[in-house]
C-alpha cells in the first residue's frame, strides 16, 4: 500500500496565494536537510516543471524543530515510512500545526509549504 506524508502549516483558507495543507507520496521524498538550528526542510520530487520565477526549486515542507534535533526528527520520519504499522495507516501526519499534532516531540510546527503549481 502506498504511503503519504501529511503537512499542515495552518487551516486551509481557500486561496491559491499560499499553501497551507499538502499530502505528498512518501516514495517521492527525495531528501531532508537542515535549514537552520531550528528548521528542517523535507523535499519531494515532482513531475511539475520548476518555477524559477517564484524561487521554488523543488516542492518542500519546512518544519520548526527543537534546536539541534535534526537527526532525531529525520530518524522519526524515516522510521514512520518504514514502519510495519504504517502499512495499515497509509497517511502519516508529520506536522499538523492547525491541530497541534506532530510525528515526533521535537517537531513543533510546520512553518511553511512550497510547491510548484500544476497550472
Amino acid at each position: 500500500m502506498k504511503k503519504y506524508l501529511y503537512f499542515a502549516s495552518a487551516a486551509a483558507d481557500g486561496t491559491a496565494s499560499t499553501e497551507e495543507v499538502v499530502c505528498f507520496p512518501a516514495d517521492q521524498m527525495s531528501h531532508m536537510e537542515m535549514a537552520t538550528a531550528t528548521q528542517m526542510r523535507v523535499y519531494f520530487e515532482s513531475s511539475q516543471e520548476n518555477d524559477a520565477d517564484s524561487g521554488i526549486d523543488a516542492a518542500h515542507a519546512v518544519l520548526t524543530i527543537t534546536s539541534g534535533k535534526h537527526k532525531e526528527v529525520m530518524e522519526a520520519i524515516a522510521g514512520a515510512i518504514a514502519s510495519a504499522n504504517a502499512i495499515n495507516a497509509p497517511m502519516i501526519t508529520v506536522a499538523d500545526s492547525e491541530k497541534s499534532k506532530f510525528l515526533h516531540a521535537d517537531i513543533t510546527a510546520c512553518a511553511s509549504i512550497a510547491i510548484v503549481d500544476a497550472s
